[in-house]
């Protein structure tokens, strides 16, 4: 499960978009498994499995206390080419030193641990302006229903608690709701507004789809042409149940 909550966080590179959110039907049985792409190696000569996870999991020991929100929202993966080679090799005291000189600095550069089949071919650059990720799969519930609760921290400790493996947010037969409540310290004051307008957006659902079940009456005294079925979809006015 740990797996799929992390695969539902996909960057877009190429514009920076709202938080959109997924209001399907949820439907565990067919979010059980992560989707890998296969890429072929520089030689050609073997397969490896691409995924934001293996980035994340296997990022660089300098980023270990960034969370996947941020991985995601100020890193992008690229090819590595003569002039990232170069950065790499820089002692730390002259990148330091680069850093203090006039003009915009170099983006930073991360590479992967070993253990990423990507390594030698790819790594981790910081974008010049954080962009916004945009959420897919499976919507993240309210926080005030005791029914999804367990989903509700399974997620945030996800996307807001930096890890490596699934004992880093949650220990063994421990609850989600127990390992989030433990661990909510570490979330920054940045992330929490982000959480806290995530919460709000579910808000702003409920209190448009309430209006609309008000008005309807109203519109049909004035105008019985009105179907009320038609106009509850357009609105989309279910989404508040989908969680």
């Amino acid at each position: 499960m740990i797996q799929q909550t992390i695969s539902t966080v996909y960057q877009q590179k190429n514009e920076v978009d709202d938080d959109i959110f997924n209001n399907d039907i949820i439907d565990e049985e067919n979010h059980d498994e992560e989707q890998f792409r296969i890429q072929s190696s520089e030689n050609d000569k073997k397969l490896m499995l691409v995924h934001t996870r293996i980035d994340y999991q296997y990022r660089s020991d300098i980023l270990i206390n960034i969370c996947l929100y941020e991985f995601v929202s100020t890193l992008y993966k690229k090819k590595m080419n003569a002039s990232d080679m170069k950065y790499l090799s820089k002692p730390i005291a002259l990148e330091e030193e680069e850093a203090n000189r006039k003009g915009r600095p170099p983006n930073e550069r991360y590479p992967f641990q070993k253990q990423h089949s990507q390594v030698a071919t790819d790594l981790m650059m910081r974008y010049s302006e954080p962009h916004v990720p945009v959420l897919y799969g499976p919507q993240i519930p309210r926080r005030d229903r005791d029914d999804t609760r367990e989903r509700y921290c399974r997620a945030f400790l996800t996307l807001f608690v930096p890890l490596r493996t699934v004992s880093a947010i949650c220990d063994v037969n421990q609850t989600w709701k127990g390992a989030f409540k433990s661990r909510q310290h570490r979330i920054s004051t940045y992330l929490w507004k982000i959480i806290e307008n995530i919460q709000l957006l579910h808000e702003c659902k409920k209190d448009r789809n309430e209006h609309l079940l008000q008005i309807i009456p109203e519109a049909q005294t004035e105008n019985d042409t009105i179907d009320p079925v038609l106009l509850l979809a357009n609105q989309d006015v279910n989404d508040e149940f989908d969680d």
